[in-house]
């Protein structure tokens, strides 16, 4: 039986606050990342660059700062390859955590909508336990990382295109203000081509990941059978994942705009007492952000296991 679009919000709405602590874990994860990336560069990055002189660089004062960014790259290019190593490292395993916190999370609301029948009331979605989401990420980790790498690498591969055509037009123009227009356009027509692309992306995934725990199928098999299902029944993902975005957006500026007054005040004071008069405001919306994120990001994945799960 399909459900209504509001019908499935709310039953993803009701998963998610059932099974709460999946909250706490996205926000344990978001707090180990941060830690990781610090420590990567502290660690890592900072010392060799340091060691290489790169912080007696001045490319304000140079005559001609393109061929001195020029010869700053080809006198430190083992740093900056260096640099991009360790870069992939970091983002790899900051994948690698994110998709084992993401296969636990979609097999507690795999299982949760299961358990919570036809009427779907809160108390029996409640089926979170650290055994079901360990054995969840254990189970599928693997298929979530592809998934991540495949869908992505397409949308990288879609963004290369306006790139590629921005290379191969600018030695068209023969002068330099005609050259910096078309880079210029270029990069516009980037962006405007990245946020729809991402926004698909990030939804064809979800579902796909969706389909891999619920079926326990492949990589290649979640986003072929994902993407089918999508096209099928485009009105409903489509109006799914559109309202869940719309109210990301929403709630994310209705925080901030309450946090506005804190900033502002802060902004202005000058005495000591100010920032610590105002620094435990901060930290309450800086708080209520990572909540509210994590909770959005969970019940669009819970809604888009609800579509999946529909019998």
């Amino acid at each position: 039986m399909k459900r209504d679009v509001t019908d499935i919000l709310r039953r993803a709405f009701e998963s998610t606050i059932a099974n709460w602590p999946l909250i706490a874990i996205r926000i344990a994860e978001n707090i180990v990342f941060v830690m990781i990336i610090v420590a990567s560069i502290v660690a890592t990055i900072v010392p060799v660059a340091v060691s290489a002189g790169v912080s007696n660089w001045d490319f304000k004062h140079a005559d001609e700062p393109a061929q001195a960014i020029a010869a700053f790259i080809v006198e430190h290019l083992p740093l900056i390859a260096w640099i991009l190593v360790v870069a992939s490292i970091v983002l790899l395993v900051i994948l690698a955590i994110h998709s084992f916190v993401e296969a636990g999370s979609a097999r507690v609301f795999v299982d949760a909508e299961r358990a919570a029948g036809p009427a779907g009331t809160r108390p029996a979605f409640r089926v979170f336990n650290m055994e079901r989401w360990m054995q969840g990420g254990r189970a599928s980790w693997t298929t979530v990382f592809w998934i991540y790498n495949i869908v992505w690498g397409l949308g990288g591969l879609i963004l290369l295109i306006p790139l590629i055509l921005t290379l191969a037009a600018m030695p068209l123009a023969s002068d330099v203000g005609p050259r910096i227009a078309i880079a210029c356009g270029g990069l516009a027509l980037t962006f405007v081509v990245l946020i729809p692309v991402a926004i698909a992306m990030a939804v064809l995934s979800q579902k796909a990941i969706a389909v891999a725990v619920a079926r326990s199928t492949s990589a290649r098999e979640s986003i072929r059978a994902g993407w089918t299902e999508m096209r099928r029944d485009f009105g409903r993902h489509f109006a799914v994942a559109f309202l869940v975005i719309a109210i990301s957006v929403g709630g994310a500026m209705a925080i901030s705009t309450l946090a506005a007054p804190m900033r502002f005040a802060h902004s202005i004071g000058t005495a000591p007492f100010t920032s610590i008069l105002f620094a435990p405001g901060q930290i309450i919306s800086s708080f209520a952000q990572s909540v509210f994120s994590a909770a959005v990001g969970l019940w669009f994945l819970a809604a888009y296991i609800g579509l999946t799960e529909e019998k």
